[in-house]
């Protein structure tokens, strides 16, 4: 699965929200970390960036 897949499969969770993107820039080259949050119930997702 693609990371922009999982990213859409975490923003459409019915429960949860994502709390937070990082960094935010469009040429992500995949997922480096997502943190959940069972408190707040929300979801981070660390991209990973190109190298370069």
């Amino acid at each position: 699965m693609e990371a922009i897949q999982v990213i859409r499969l975490l923003l459409a969770h019915p429960d949860y929200s994502v709390d937070a993107v990082h960094p935010e820039i469009p040429d992500f080259v995949g997922i480096a970390a997502i943190e959940v949050d069972h408190e707040t119930e929300t979801f981070s997702i660390l991209l990973q960036e190109p190298e370069g």
